[in-house]
């Protein structure tokens, strides 16, 4: 479970995110809006990524903010891209595992490319990829350690229709099983 309890962010004058409060079970929740409205900015506070510069972000009933034990239960995809194109999805998504400190982590890598079928492509390097295959190698590093909370900004950016419903389809069935 996921909670806000009035929770404001602000950044000097501007007022990202004003008096958020929300409890979101398992299952699957998105968050719609305009661009600017702050939904980057609920998910880095539920991340962990951010302070709220008012109230409090708990996330399996632990406070979010410097709290690194609750990224074994949780996995995070940014909007913004951030992985390394001179690595391949095998050597990506293995390093995730190896950082989760896996028992392991050859199998738990294998298990997440598969279910983002990069499996085909996993040795090349992800700088040869498509927009939509290095955003589903970076969902698949996300996934490694079998989270119960998955957090995704903009998880459909670059992938085609195909994709699209095969993540839609992922999720569900992840919804389905209470996460």
């Amino acid at each position: 479970m996921i909670e806000l309890n009035g929770v404001s962010r602000w950044y000097g004058n501007v007022v990202a995110v004003n008096d958020v409060t929300l409890t979101i079970g398992p299952g699957l929740t998105g968050l719609l809006g305009p661009n600017g409205a702050g939904k980057t900015t609920v998910l880095h506070l539920m991340a962990g990524l951010m302070a709220p510069s008012q109230g409090e972000v708990m996330v399996g009933g632990e406070p979010a903010w410097r709290n690194p034990n609750m990224y074994r239960t949780l996995g995070l995809v940014t909007e913004r891209e951030s992985v390394p194109g001179f690595l391949t999805a095998w050597e990506f998504v293995l390093a995730s595992a190896k950082l989760h400190k896996l028992a392991d982590p050859e199998e738990a890598a294998r298990r997440a490319l598969a279910i983002v079928e990069l499996e085909d492509a996993q040795d090349r390097r992800i700088a040869t990829y498509s927009k939509g295959m290095r955003q589903r190698s970076r969902v698949a590093a996300a996934l490694v350690h079998d989270p119960t909370v998955l957090l995704l900004d903009e998880p459909f950016n670059g992938m085609d229709p195909r994709q699209r419903l095969h993540m839609m389809d992922l999720l569900n069935r992840m919804a389905d099983e209470g996460r």
